[in-house]
């Protein structure tokens, strides 16, 4: 039997007697309904509701989506009258279950184009909200350029047949809003992409000098672009975990979503936010996101690098089991205490050493399942964003301190030769790979080479320091028995 109202009232898992109320609120539009944005938003706001039922009750969430691969999914939910139920996994195996309700309206511009306009621009939606990942904003972030050239662009600017951007559909939802004399609107987004809400602003401003240029005045008097920092490791759920809970429950649920334990939302405050019940949800709201961003960049990211990279330095190929090695937990601990935390804002109320203590935690969390390959991929992308600055901070203070951000490059730099050695890099994802090949294929090679040239490493490069450390590490770390290996790390520890 499929979930859905009737199913889940006859299974007492519901106390609802129809499926929608009358008075249901829909001050939240979403784009982008997928298992972040269930686990984490539309589950906030479902704790709300659980727990102020007399107030929140009849409040719930619209959500769009606008790929065309996201029908079967729209088509889903619908069938289950967009119920689905949220599996939280702690570390030590225990789990919470929560039917969410909170998402009440489901649409898709191919069938419900009028619909969605009309959701953007009626009074009643107070927020417009994100999550479609680093590509949805359409952004060449090193260049910090608006990528025009992309077809679905070219289409909507043509505005031929079915949107296919946000951009389009933001374009002439709000123009029908500001038609209809509606209020301004909060624009939050809330993708695991740094200062946000700055680069949402960037990119509808871009397309709106194309598309419609008169609504930019009107867009920057009305429109408040909310950034945020979120925070939830939600995999894919598994075949299994969808079969154990058809058996627990007698009910199949072809939306489920499974997450870990750990819950971070982080809203920069606005004035159009005022009236909403954020921090109820339990959504912290501050002045400033950035030093929560790098918070998070330079410990849980970076951290994620570290442990992926000395896990398969020592033979490991999950995050959870790596972390579980002393050795790598001692040097996570070390490198975050030593040289990451003292890169860091101070924060009122964040006590980085229990932040830290809870990233092992949650890096231990077997649920997760994560791999030590899939976190090592696309390095060159990362470890600029996570690691590098760390280093460079360092570099630039009195103290220096870089010994485990060097090792860290190290044991990229070890994969990256294992892997050339082995099949030519076959295995790596990584978005330079051509041009990493072509380095590894130079006559007589070595790491001074891979310094020299090679990619992402262009803000330490110039330090002697850094490069006589990361010579000696990649010497130290390069031996076939894997217990020199971790010799090697534990006489670090101990210098």
């Amino acid at each position: 039997m499929i979930l859905n109202y009737e199913s889940a009232l006859s299974a007492d898992l519901l106390s609802l007697p129809q499926k929608q109320s009358k008075s249901v609120v829909m001050p939240i539009v979403h784009f982008g309904v997928g298992g972040f944005h269930r686990a984490h938003q539309a589950w906030a706001l479902q704790n709300l509701k659980n727990n102020f039922r007399e107030k929140y009750a009849d409040w719930g969430i619209c959500g769009l989506c606008i790929l065309p691969g996201d029908l079967p999914f729209v088509e889903a939910l619908r069938v289950q009258d967009c119920l689905y139920f949220v599996q939280s996994f702690a570390a030590d195996g225990s789990r919470h279950d929560v039917l969410v309700s909170a998402i009440k309206e489901l649409l898709h511009p191919i069938k419900d184009y009028a619909a969605i306009l009309d959701k953007i621009a009626s009074d009643d939606t107070k927020v417009i909200s994100f999550t479609i990942t680093e590509g949805g904003y359409n952004v060449d972030y090193d260049k910090h350029i608006f990528i025009w050239e992309t077809p679905s662009i070219q289409s909507d600017l043509k505005r031929a047949d079915t949107p296919q951007t946000i951009f389009r559909i933001l374009a002439e939802g709000l123009r029908q809003r500001m038609e209809a004399g509606a209020q301004g609107i909060a624009l939050m987004s809330c993708d695991n992409v740094q200062h946000n809400g700055d680069i949402l602003r960037f990119a509808l401003l871009e397309f709106l000098k194309k598309f419609d240029r008169d609504l930019i005045i009107w867009v920057e008097e009305h429109v408040s672009f909310v950034k945020t920092m979120v925070d939830r490791i939600t995999p894919v759920a598994s075949t299994q975990q969808k079969n154990e809970f058809a058996a627990s429950y007698g009910l199949e649920d072809r939306c489920l979503v499974v997450c870990e334990d750990f819950f971070q939302w982080v809203i920069q405050d606005d004035p159009r936010l005022k009236g909403l019940p954020y921090e109820a949800m339990g959504a912290t709201l501050v002045e400033d996101v950035a030093p929560y961003e790098k918070m998070k960049l330079r410990l849980l990211n970076g951290g994620h690098s570290l442990t992926g990279l000395l896990g398969e330095l020592l033979g490991y190929d999950r995050i959870h089991t790596a972390i579980a090695d002393p050795l790598i937990k001692a040097v996570y601990i070390h490198y975050c205490q030593e040289e990451v935390m003292d890169t860091l804002d101070e924060i009122q109320e964040v006590h980085y050493m229990e932040y830290i203590n809870e990233l092992v935690r949650r890096f231990s969390n077997p649920m997760i399942n994560d791999s030590t390959a899939r976190i090592i991929s696309g390095s060159t992308d990362k470890l600029p964003k996570f690691v590098l600055p760390v280093i460079s901070d360092q570099l630039a203070a009195k103290s220096r301190k870089i010994k485990w951000g060097m090792l860290i490059i190290a044991a990229w730099y070890y994969y990256l030769a294992t892997a050339f050695k082995r099949d030519e890099m076959a295995m790596v994802v990584d978005q330079n790979k051509e041009t990493l090949l072509e380095l590894f294929r130079t006559d007589g090679f070595d790491a001074g080479i891979f310094w020299d040239n090679g990619p992402g490493l262009e803000a330490v490069r110039s330090s002697d320091a850094a490069q006589s450390l990361f010579v000696a590490y990649v010497q130290g770390i390069s031996n076939s028995d894997i217990q020199l290996r971790r010799l090697f790390i534990h006489q670090l520890l101990e210098s």
